[in-house]
């Protein structure tokens, strides 16, 4: 799956942010926000970093998925990101839902194995493949 010329895994490096990032505060944080990719402030430049909840955006990149979560709510899904659309048109990051299914996952997964069960870890967040090159977001809990 192609993200699109402008994505970036989290952690990439980028010393200029193109004119079109807006910025987002987000709990007295602020990041930018630019074509679905989401950077904080680092020495010289800016990284890319997960989607902080909360977050809003009045816009998303034209490939983003539209995922089910349920029989009332459908979510948005774009490069490892769950957006919820108000009935404003304002899209805000929202933490993954259990039994969401995607088409693809962005760069930087690890696959890890919990009991007999194998996984794909983004972030925080647990993928597990089923059929047809799809992921399941799955509720798992480490032991600790």
């Amino acid at each position: 799956f192609y993200w699109g010329p402008v994505w970036h895994p989290w952690g990439f490096f980028v010393a200029t942010l193109a004119t079109t990032a807006i910025i987002v505060s987000v709990a007295n944080a602020q990041y930018h926000y630019d074509q679905g990719v989401w950077y904080a402030p680092a020495s010289n430049g800016y990284t890319v970093v997960a989607a902080p909840v909360g977050g809003t955006v009045t816009t998303l990149p034209s490939n983003t998925q539209t995922v089910v979560v349920n029989e009332t709510t459908n979510n948005y899904y774009y490069g490892g990101t769950f957006y919820e659309k108000d009935d404003k048109g304002i899209y805000t990051v929202v933490p993954p839902t259990a039994g969401t299914i995607v088409e693809s996952l962005p760069e930087g997964g690890e696959e890890v194995t919990i009991g007999s069960q194998k996984y794909v870890k983004v972030g925080e967040t647990y993928y597990q493949p089923i059929e047809g090159d799809k992921y399941e977001v799955a509720q798992v809990e480490e032991d600790k």
